[in-house]
């Protein structure tokens, strides 16, 4: 295996290598540029300083990041940055740089700039571009104008294209295709700058700067050519003061354009690079869209002779605008076809069109792009093109004189694809959500009777969660909207959402226009110290909670009102008071805005909670006290109602499938300690106060991976081999990229890496692509193409089962190793029954691969049980594709890249070293945690005592064994005498069904399991014996080391407050619960006696009823059943799964049961209907 050629290398060297290569991404090589360009002006004894600014957005949400981490490095270059309140501000301040030299004092020959902006930033912006290209760039500055434009819409509200924005402002338009392409055409931006005398667009999408890849980074590699042929006008075309409009307008129109398309001429920026002697089909692309006409071509086996010998000649425009027309005319020459290759609406195909038609129609070839001569679309507007879609237009056009078998043999094998694809599989998708402990799961609830609008960022996600939530606006616009509605509506009033960082962009003015037109509105500002979407930014200026009471309240709403997780914080400031704000707990916020929707006028709700990612982030730097408390569920106790997931919308709440059905857990590697979800009406949820998390809940096997074979690596990488990496946002998948990129840099191989993410840090999907070659010219494509891929690591099955996972998968060609874990999506928290299709995904994965080359490993149980911690499951993946052969980077190599990333190191070290002995042995580690022990118990071994074991025991498999368990529970529950009751009736029904349908058993199972469930009801003398048996305090001493004390979470009815609407409200109580609990479970055996209170509350007369008509229920159905009714009956039968919780949220799941009780009794008493349903 290859061995480390570059051992030195450190992560800074990706700003600090002035030659060579340096591994990055397409956002740093954007930090780095500046640092090149000012290498550059040294080198030419210029004194120059640079200056960037704008405002983050996919896919340049983490730009600003990575600035603010490369401080010192731009501060020893002379470049500022600074973080614009909004895009059109931060592109004034741009305009502003190019002015210094118009004044005295002056400290630079020339400040170069960069704007950087998402494509609606870029849209907002139009006012400034216009005004600052007209004026113009400075001699020794220059500006680039980076548009982050996103045409698959993965992370945004619309998807966008910001060329013709540019256009409109008349500044040419570089687009690089990858990131030498940032890097070089960069460099030439800021020179075209400063020789036209414009700003320069600079196209960028996720391809070009999500991805990463090596590169040179030789700032002066690029000999950069002053046109001699352009004759400047007097006084040039640089920025001037006085300068009247009509003479910018002249300059602009006259010179300006002419001056660019001589820069792009004298520089080749547009260039041949296949080329034909013969040539009769052209394909002419751009940018990314570049590098997938080059993988299509691959794709079909045509490589650059092969084009050469057929006649096929390809040219990458650089500048897309103005296009430069000498050299199109002399590639057009002879061509008889061209196919021009961009993504969404044609723009360089329009400019072609307008140069040729006056061509003589002889000598101009026809011309196709987004549709063709008889106007079929072939090349969509919509969404992305993909090398697939590039290459059936190009096979379809070259038949016209040319095909090959391997061509004949891609296409055959898209259509089988597609076919294949389309066939029924799991409709199961991995949405964004909030993360856990997110404050906008609480914060976006509104009350009973309103509605409310969705914003921009986080607040966008909210209207897809079932919470009243519709429409949104564009950022800055929330609520305006309302101002159309209110004077058309019976509607009174609506709550608005806005973030504290959109407010400070531009969202305050919004407040303004509504107290303006005098509507009904309560705007709920989010608070949350951080610019949550994109990362966790600092909102860019200063804005305290105290400032923004000061600004709304000059505003002149009606009320405002502060709740918090951390009220006390705020008593006795006198801002507060100085305002006429009230200030409650978050908990009040249902009355709060009860009250606040009855004001006329404009009120504020301000929502003060940290972004809890952000928490996270603070805790392990210790820069936030990381409280000494957590929350656990006792699963005995637990109903699996669902009614934690709807007060905390958290996706740490995870279901567990038990014996007695399923129930919930708290995810603990995940939890950001939010605590909404103790608020659900349950008498399950415990407080730990003190105490810490166990590490291990394995066997403590020891790691011995010496012993281990060097695995026979299966690509020579004579041809690139691609890696398919699936997962979750937030789980580290995109550290795996970034891992064996590193790892292939360092070897000296071409890699190339690119991250789909979107809004995948929300919990969302993730696919990293990654490309490894044997040198970097044999790389194109940063994206994998259809069928392409050699290995799919899927940390996460859900992602492997979408479309665009499955269609990288040939059967011949790839190799798949799937981690099974069942990681619910975040819409769990609404559909508490929602089932994993674990097999039809795995079914759908296997029929990609012809069920051949696919491993799949219980991964994240496996590595949390060993290692403690569930992020460690994707180093553990990684390894074990690498002890299989299937990544090909050296151990050294992976190690090294381990330790450059700096974060866990031994950890993942670790993990993957289990992960490797995994592939060589998966029996041992599974032992070695914890796994793989066998059952406790037999089914002739249950007795009373073994209950404390029973969730070891796995699910019972047979009737006998359902039916002795609960037996067993009911014994202990209350007596003998009660569990003979319950098997009198299980027996009955099982000779009714043995006799009535011959070898059926759905009956009996459905009778055995909720006749148990409404006889082992868990009344207040239940609970306290599920908490004092023993079995809760053995799962507590698993999960929790330390000296910790347990706090109870209840409301007992005879002693708990009620709210407005008369339910009662938990508390938190004390250790000394356990001692009352051990006092009751001792006394259980009175239930039902003259002083028992608790049986005397409407909730357990209700269940008494529900228990008494299920009994008379079953006697009915075993009077009439048969083969043709059973199902029915069984359906009846198992009513009670749907019945759960406690209190209100029982009642309301009985009145559901209730109905659809009636409705299938209504059903069993017309037979023909029965019959019918059957």
């Amino acid at each position: 295996m290859t061995a480390i050629v570059d051992r030195e290398y450190t992560l800074d060297h990706k700003y600090t290598r002035s030659a060579g290569r340096i591994y990055l991404s397409g956002v740093q090589a954007l930090v780095r540029l500046p640092l090149m360009q000012k290498m550059r002006d040294r080198a030419l004894n210029l004194n120059t300083a640079g200056f960037v600014s704008g405002y983050r957005g996919s896919p340049l949400g983490g730009l600003d990041q990575a600035l603010w981490s490369a401080r010192k490095h731009l501060k020893a270059s002379n470049v500022e940055f600074v973080a614009g309140l909004n895009e059109d501000l931060a592109a004034t301040a741009v305009w502003g740089s190019q002015q210094v030299n118009l004044f005295p004092g002056a400290k630079y020959d020339g400040v170069f700039a960069m704007w950087y902006g998402k494509g609606p930033g870029v849209d907002r912006t139009g006012d400034v571009f216009k005004h600052g290209n007209a004026a113009g760039s400075s001699k020794h500055g220059g500006v680039l104008v980076l548009a982050g434009d996103d045409h698959a819409c993965r992370s945004s509200t619309l998807p966008h294209q910001s060329e013709h924005e540019f256009i409109s402002a008349m500044m040419p338009i570089l687009n690089p295709a990858g990131v030498q392409d940032i890097l070089d055409m960069g460099l030439l931006g800021w020179a075209m700058s400063r020789f036209t005398g414009r700003w320069v667009g600079f196209k960028t999408i996720a391809e070009t700067v999500e991805s990463s890849a090596s590169v040179n980074v030789d700032p002066h590699q690029l000999d950069i050519v002053i046109p001699s042929d352009f004759v400047m006008p007097a006084g040039g075309l640089n920025i001037r003061w006085p300068d009247p409009p009509m003479n910018q307008e002249l300059r602009l129109h006259q010179y300006a354009m002419h001056a660019a398309i001589a820069f792009a001429k004298a520089n080749g920026i547009d260039r041949v690079v296949f080329d034909s002697p013969k040539a009769r089909l052209g394909i002419v692309t751009t940018g990314k869209s570049y590098l997938d006409v080059l993988q299509a071509l691959e794709y079909l086996g045509l490589d650059e002779k092969m084009c050469r010998d057929i006649g096929i000649r390809v040219y990458k425009v650089g500048m897309t605008w103005p296009i430069e027309p000498d050299g199109l005319k002399s590639f057009a020459h002879g061509l008889e076809d061209i196919i021009v290759v961009e993504e969404k609406r044609s723009f360089i195909e329009a400019q072609l069109k307008e140069h040729m038609y006056n061509w003589e129609h002889t000598t101009r070839p026809s011309i196709v792009g987004k549709y063709d001569e008889s106007g079929k679309w072939v090349l969509p507007s919509v969404g992305e093109l993909t090398p697939a879609m590039i290459a059936l237009v190009i096979a379809a056009r070259l038949k016209r004189f040319f095909t090959s078998e391997r061509i004949e043999e891609r296409l055959t094998w898209i259509a089988v694809k597609e076919k294949e694809l389309a066939l029924p599989r799991a409709n199961f998708t991995r949405a964004a959500h909030y993360c856990s402990g997110c404050p906008h799961n609480t914060s976006t609830v509104v009350p009973e009777g309103s509605r409310a609008a969705g914003g921009i960022g986080c607040h966008y996600m909210v209207t897809w969660m079932d919470r009243k939530t519709d429409t949104f606006t564009q950022m800055g616009g929330e609520g305006v909207p309302w101002i159309g509605q209110a004077a058309f509506t019976e509607t009174q009033h609506i709550f608005q959402n806005l973030g504290d960082g959109t407010y400070f962009h531009s969202g305050s003015l919004a407040i303004r226009a509504c107290v303006a037109a005098k509507v009904n509105i309560t705007f709920k500002i989010l608070y949350n110290d951080a610019v949550a979407m994109t990362g966790g930014q600092p909102v860019d200026g200063t804005l305290s909670v105290e400032d923004l009471i000061k600004q709304v309240y000059a505003e002149g709403v009606k009320k405002i009102w502060l709740l918090s997780d951390d009220p006390d914080k705020y008593r006795g400031n006198s801002e507060l008071s100085g305002h006429g704000v009230s200030l409650e707990h978050r908990d009040e916020l249902d009355r709060v805005q009860r009250e606040l929707r009855d004001i006329q006028g404009v009120t504020v709700l301000i929502y003060e909670q940290t972004c809890a990612a952000e928490k996270r982030r603070r805790r392990k730097r210790k820069l936030m006290i990381d409280p000494p408390k957590r929350t656990f569920i006792n699963q005995a106790v637990c109903e699996g109602c669902g009614d934690c997931g709807v007060q905390s919308n958290c996706v740490s709440i995870v279901p567990v499938e038990t014996e007695f059905g399923r129930k919930r857990a708290i995810d603990q590697s995940s939890c950001n300690k939010d605590f909404s979800c103790v608020k659900g009406f349950c008498p399950s949820f415990v407080t730990i106060h003190g105490g810490q998390l166990k590490k291990s809940r394995g066997s403590g096997g020891k790691l011995d991976v010496d012993r281990l074979p060097q695995p026979a690596i299966k690509s020579d990488l004579r041809e690139p081999w691609n890696v398919l990496i699936t997962g979750v946002g937030g789980t580290g998948v995109v550290t795996i990229g970034a891992l064996l990129g590193m790892a292939a840099h360092l070897e000296g191989k071409g890699v190339s890496v690119l991250d789909q993410t979107g809004l995948a840090q929300k919990g969302g999907a993730v696919t990293c692509h990654v490309r490894i070659a044997g040198k970097p010219a044999d790389l194109h494509a940063v994206r994998i193409a259809a069928g392409e891929a050699d290995l799919v690591i899927g940390c996460d099955v859900v992602v492997v089962n979408d479309y665009w996972a499955l269609s990288k998968i040939r059967e011949s060609r790839t190799h798949a190793v799937i981690n099974d874990y069942q990681s619910y999506p975040g819409s769990f928290t609404r559909n508490p029954d929602m089932q994993f299709p674990l097999k039809e995904m795995l079914d759908a994965i296997g029929l990609a691969l012809n069920h051949k080359n696919l491993d799949v490993v219980d991964a994240t149980t496996i590595a949390t049980n060993l290692m403690g911690d569930s992020i460690a499951t994707n180093l553990f993946v990684l390894g074990y594709a690498w002890q299989k052969g299937l990544v090909p980077v050296s151990l050294d190599a992976l190690m090294r890249a381990v330790e450059l990333n700096g974060a866990a190191i031994e950890m993942n070290k670790t993990a993957f070293g289990w992960g490797r002995l995994a592939a060589h042995d998966l029996k041992a580690v599974r032992q070695a945690a914890g796994l793989d022990q066998p059952k406790l118990l037999p089914v002739k071994t249950v007795t009373h005592s073994d209950q404390l074991s029973w969730g070891d025991a796995g699910i019972a498999e047979s009737l006998d064994e359902i039916i002795a368990r609960r037996v067993a529970f009911l014994t202990d529950y209350q007596d003998a005498a009660y569990a003979a009751r319950y098997t009198h009736l299980v027996n009955e029904v099982r000779a009714a069904e043995q006799r009535k349908a011959p070898g059926s058993q759905v009956l009996t199972t459905a009778v055995a399991k909720y006749l148990y469930k409404l006889m082992a009801i868990k009344d207040e003398w239940e609970v306290a014996r599920l908490y004092s048996s023993g079995e809760f305090e053995k799962r507590l001493a698993q999960t929790f080391d330390g000296d910790y004390t347990v706090h109870f979470n209840l409301a007992p009815p005879l002693l708990a407050k009620r709210d407005e609407d008369g339910k009662l409200k938990k508390s938190e109580f004390g250790p000394w619960v356990f001692k009352a609990f051990k006092l009751m479970a001792k006394l259980r055996r009175f239930r039902g006696a003259w002083f028992d209170v608790f049986s005397r509350t409407d909730e357990r007369k209700m269940e008494r009823q529900l228990l008494a008509d299920y009994i008379r229920c079953v006697e009915e159905l075993i009077g009439s059943i048969d083969h043709q009714n059973i199902k029915l009956a069984s359906e009846i039968a198992s009513i009670p799964e749907h019945i759960r919780g406690y209190g209100h949220v029982k009642e309301a799941h009985v009145h559901k049961a209730r109905q659809r009780w009636e409705e299938l009794m209504a059903m069993w008493k017309k037979p023909a209907e029965a019959k019918r349903a059957a």
